[in-house]
């Protein structure tokens, strides 16, 4: 019997994760995501009905919505399906989702259509089945593992056991570099049959420095207050506001940032209060405080009174997506040469922080400083070629990228059938 995978979405992209495998006559799907785009933002659902009319499983590797934000759609199409995913990702899931859902019809308040999607929503949520880390999940003579992949909390990667002896390993988003609220990526002992591996740095040089990163980045929160400025920080809601919010918190305890005032808005406050139960771990204290609501006020007049409170916000979303909290707070802080803006991460070329990067038009129009220190989640192509080394696969397909010239040889594209 051949063996298939197929990208739906996510294969020589960043957006829109979503594969399938065939594996020994089981049709299991893997991620179900969003592009950020507003023309095409789903991966080709139609394309998928007509591969598989039935799947036996769906696996959520994490609740980034770039691998997650169309799961109430797909469920919507296979609603007999499990849906399976770990209990930190599923606590997380309704609120990445819900949120994404907003965002989208942001234009165009209750509509019918976003109303719709939530009700899909909570149907979905129904179907999903929590796993811990290593539990077997049995289709029949398939076998599907799920292992720590490091990135966000939660996330997972996924180990299909075929046959006597095969494999397949999807790395899912995945990082082997300790951080403050997550572990290492967890590797299978085994060979890999095949290997199907995240590219998000695998074709570029960078070489993350961490530490040299996070020295950099609260040296620039501090010369901004020093000089009598405001800070925004963008970053994504699940994973890297954390871990920003622990690094600020840990600079001041180490004398590295003078004592300022933290103010965490937009959804990066919700799901650091689920990280907070999640790891029992405190998040906020005195200095580093969720973003007070006002009532009465519109939403940019809140946005101005936490920019008098506080020295730094840290809001979402990290690419400063139009009509967000972080994007509100840009244009506020605009005009004053002493303020900062810093990037922490990556950047879709379809949203305004990409935009603001890289157009001197738009640049010129911001007097504020604007900043750049990377902090990834993901490993860089060192790391990723230790995952090479380590599980020696029979095998090797990259996804989640953007290949030029002979790279493309090893990447799977979307809609590309590849046997094994």
């Amino acid at each position: 019997m051949e063996n298939l995978f197929i990208p739906v979405g996510g294969g020589n992209e960043i957006g829109a994760s979503c594969y399938l495998y065939i594996v020994s006559g089981k049709r299991i799907l893997v991620d179900s995501g969003i592009r950020f785009s507003k023309r095409e933002p789903y991966p080709d659902f139609k394309f998928l009905k007509a591969l598989a009319p039935e799947l036996d499983a769906i696996i959520i590797t994490h609740a980034h919505v770039d691998h997650c934000g169309s799961v109430h759609l797909l469920s919507n199409l296979y609603p007999e399906t499990p849906i399976y995913t770990t209990h930190e990702t599923a606590q997380l899931l309704a609120l990445m989702v819900e949120d994404a859902i907003k965002v989208r019809y942001i234009a165009e308040r209750n509509s019918s259509e976003e109303w719709k999607e939530y009700r899909l929503l909570d149907e979905s949520l129904s179907r999903v089945e929590r796993r811990e880390f290593f539990d077997r999940i049995e289709l029949e003579d398939v076998e599907i593992v799920l292992h720590p992949a490091g990135h966000v909390l939660g996330a997972s990667s996924v180990a299909i056991h075929y046959g006597e002896s095969s494999s397949v390993f999807h790395s899912g988003d995945i990082s082997l570099s300790l951080q403050r609220t997550v572990g290492r990526a967890e590797l299978p002992p085994e060979k890999a049959s095949l290997l199907v591996l995240e590219s998000t740095y695998y074709y570029s040089d960078r070489r993350f420095q961490r530490e040299k990163d996070e020295r950099e980045l609260l040296e620039t929160v501090k010369k901004s207050v020093e000089r009598g400025g405001k800070v925004l920080i963008p970053a994504f809601a699940l994973g890297r506001a954390q871990e920003i919010l622990l690094l600020l918190s840990e600079g001041m305890r180490e004398g590295l940032l003078p004592p300022i005032t933290v103010y965490v808005d937009g959804l990066a406050r919700d799901v650091s209060t689920i990280y907070e139960n999640l790891l029992n771990r405190p998040l906020f204290n005195y200095y580093v405080q969720p973003a007070p609501s006002y009532q009465g006020l519109s939403f940019k007049e809140a946005c101005r009174e936490n920019l008098r409170e506080a020295d730094c916000i840290l809001s979402t979303s990290g690419m400063l997506v139009e009509g967000t909290p972080s994007f509100i707070y840009s244009k506020l802080l605009a005009k004053d040469p002493r303020n900062s803006i810093i990037f922490s991460g990556y950047m879709a070329e379809e949203s305004f922080g990409y935009r603001l990067l890289n157009s001197r038009k738009l640049l010129s129009a911001f007097r504020c400083r604007i900043e750049k220190h990377h902090l990834s989640a993901h490993s860089d192509r060192e790391e990723l070629e230790e995952i090479l080394d380590t599980l020696t696969p029979e095998k090797t397909v990259f996804v989640h990228g953007y290949p030029e010239g002979e790279e493309r040889n090893n990447h799977a594209f979307n809609r590309e059938v590849i046997r094994f």
